[in-house]
């Protein structure tokens, strides 16, 4: 008894080891046919863990059927001197795998066996083979072969052919899961194309239409930018980009491709481009690789939107428009190119249609009005009737109910007698007399400045004078005691006396010289023109020991106790209501101010003059200057040059006009211009 036992565990042993393998090798099937490898790639791997588990000679995937063919579509030692290349060189064999596939049932076909007839099944090999067949529901259908030695015995033999079903069974549900995702994949794509065709039907507005196309049809085909060109006569206009809402139509990138679209219409077949690929049509590879230098894309495709087909057949499709597809990576798959297809059909149609609406007269307007159908109804009329007695009220209180009409300006608070001061020519100032605030006179200095040249000229003519008449001095006493008995002596006494008249002529310039030159110097001495107050501030820093030019402002002197005017600057597109109610109403039109620095004061005053020309401004705003006088006991602390804000009265209006004369004025100069 203990023999028989001890005997038979080391059989026990090997039956569970054989099981436990089996066990693990299905289940690493069952995780590979849940993988969603492609078929290829999954059969190479069941390949590579089958035929080691069954200790086979070799083995095959086959797919297809009688009708199609049988294709071979992977193999592991397969004798190519007996199967031939494609594995079907023995018409035997063909004919036994097709009837494996015919029937669904496993077959263990010995060496050398079956009938002798050409197109019967059989087995011409010297191998063992194990065929068990796979199939999947509307999907595709196949046979695993196995090649086995002939020594097998019985039990063993259909322990291959039961193992070589379960891991049919595995195939099948491979299949079944790639075809359940590819059913899910579809279901999505179908429920995004519907959104997609869906939007791009909502609105028949251009722009709406042809950005819901680039942003749509981006998502569904799965690529980087999709861009919608319109043809406008002769040319190609971007219309949309997806991914942004506005973009520069006057770029370089836009230009080219807009370009590259009119280029590839003309052709009216779709473009492709791939990198080193060869383009056929010159004027396209020109036009293509300066788009590409730009946008860097490495895939490429321009395709011409047709319009709808009619019911002329003979008529040819007009090109409307282009779709652009683009990719950062190269690669073109069976997806793509069926979504563009699909983008470019329903796209095209929906650009038609915009198009089409977009070339009707007074396409906005009809269409508001059909949206404002409502209105009209029976159950609306009251409400509508209601509306538009408001709406009738509002207009005639608009056009008959006048109000006050005035122009706002801004401008400055200043005394009236005011004098800017100027350098007399260039120099420098020194002996700064005065300072901000202080009170000065008509002619009182206020400083002084030196003009080197003027020195160094003064010093130059002074010492000519001054040599002209120590020579003329001594030409006079010379010519007083020259005697004058022979006539070489009256000669030379003629002589003297010439040369006497002619520096008296020198000096009297030179003198004349000095005195033109003393009063330059006097009038470097910078004089106030006017009874005031200096207004200029920090004049230290400002002028002492500082380099002037001629005719620059030094300082600026004003009279505070005497009268305050308004300079205000009006726009002069709104001069012209003041001159019209200057015109119509009086001279001294009313005007009303705020100061900056009394906001909570508001003042009077009265429009004094009119400027008779525009200047303008550093801003490059131009403006007609309006003296305003202003009473200055109402002003308790008037500040020169602070900011004024203020209304001038241009009599009544109609309150529509008052309000919306911005308006009025901007649609007349629409409409003459």
């Amino acid at each position: 008894m203990d023999m028989t036992s001890d005997a038979s565990h080391p059989t026990s042993s090997a039956t569970d080891h054989a099981w436990h393998e089996i066990d693990g090798l299905i289940e690493d099937l069952g995780r590979l046919s849940a993988s969603e490898l492609p078929p290829a790639d999954f059969y190479a791997r069941l390949m590579d863990r089958v035929v080691p588990a069954l200790a086979a000679v070799g083995a095959a995937v086959w797919t297809g059927d009688a009708a199609e063919g049988l294709k071979l579509e992977y193999q592991v030692n397969l004798p190519s001197g007996r199967f031939g290349a494609d594995g079907l060189r023995w018409p035997h064999h063909a004919r036994l795998v097709e009837s494996v596939l015919e029937t669904g049932q496993g077959k263990l076909v010995p060496p050398g066996s079956g009938p002798g007839a050409s197109d019967q099944a059989a087995n011409p090999t010297e191998f063992l083979l194990v065929l068990a067949p796979w199939a999947c529901d509307e999907g595709p259908r196949g046979v695993l072969e196995v090649l086995q030695r002939a020594d097998a015995s019985p039990a063993a033999q259909r322990g291959y052919l039961q193992l070589l079903t379960v891991v049919c069974e595995l195939v099948s549900d491979f299949h079944r899961n790639r075809q359940l995702r590819g059913f899910r994949h579809q279901a999505r794509q179908l429920g995004q194309f519907d959104q997609f065709v869906k939007r791009i039907h909502e609105s028949l507005d251009l722009k709406s239409t042809a950005y819901e196309i680039a942003n749509g049809g981006r998502r569904l085909i799965g690529c980087d930018r999709v861009s919608v060109a319109v043809r406008r006569g002769s040319k190609y206009r971007i219309a949309a980009v997806s991914g942004v809402e506005t973009f520069n139509p006057r770029g370089n990138v836009v230009r080219e491709l807009e370009r590259l679209c009119k280029a590839v219409s003309k052709t009216g077949e779709p473009f492709w481009h791939l990198p080193d690929e060869a383009v056929a049509a010159p004027q396209i590879e020109e036009l293509l690789s300066g788009y590409l230098d730009l946008s860097h894309v490495r895939l490429l495709a321009v395709i011409p939107l047709l319009e709808p087909e009619t019911d002329r057949p003979s008529r040819r499709r007009e090109v409307i428009g282009a779709l652009v597809v683009e990719r950062f990576q190269a690669g073109i798959d069976e997806h793509l190119q069926t979504s563009v297809s699909a983008v470019c059909n329903h796209g095209s149609l929906a650009l038609h249609n915009a198009l089409t609406l977009r070339s009707v007269p007074f396409a906005r307007l009809l269409t508001a009005l059909a949206k404002a159908r409502w209105f009209v109804r029976a159950r609306q009329l009251p409400k509508t009737l209601l509306a538009l007695l408001l709406v009738a009220a509002a207009v005639f209180a608009l056009v008959a109910v006048p109000a006050d009409f005035k122009i706002e300006a801004r401008g400055e608070l200043q005394p009236l007698t005011r004098c800017d001061v100027f350098a007399p020519c260039d120099g420098v100032v020194y002996d700064l007399q005065v300072g901000h605030g202080e009170e000065v006179a008509a002619g009182k200095v206020l400083l002084h400045v030196r003009n080197v040249e003027l020195d160094f000229e003064l010093q130059r003519i002074s010492g000519e004078l001054n040599t002209a008449k120590a020579k003329l001095d001594t030409v006079e006493t010379e010519r007083k005691s020259a005697p004058r008995e022979t006539a070489e002596q009256r000669r030379r006494l003629a002589l003297l006396t010439a040369e006497q008249k002619q520096l008296e002529e020198s000096i009297s310039g030179l003198e004349q010289q000095y005195e033109i030159l003393e009063r330059r110097k006097g009038e470097l001495e910078v004089r106030s023109p006017i009874d005031g107050e200096v207004l200029t501030w920090n004049l230290n820093q400002l002028l002492e020991d500082r380099p002037v030019s001629r005719g620059q402002i030094l300082m600026t002197v004003a009279d505070r106790e005497g009268p305050w005017v308004l300079e205000l600057r009006v726009p002069d597109d709104r001069i012209a209501h003041v001159l019209a109610a200057q015109k119509e109403i009086g001279e001294d039109r009313d005007v009303s101010f705020v100061l900056a620095t009394d906001p909570g004061l508001k003042l009077k005053g009265k429009i004094e003059r009119v400027g008779m020309r525009t200047e303008v401004a550093e801003s490059e705003d131009v403006f007609v200057l309006v003296t305003v006088s202003v009473d200055r006991e109402q002003i308790p602390e008037p500040v020169p040059g602070a900011t004024v804000s203020a209304k001038i009265d241009c009599g009544r209006r109609p309150i529509g006009y008052v309000w919306l004369h911005d308006l009025i004025e901007a649609v007349q100069y629409w409409i003459l211009f």
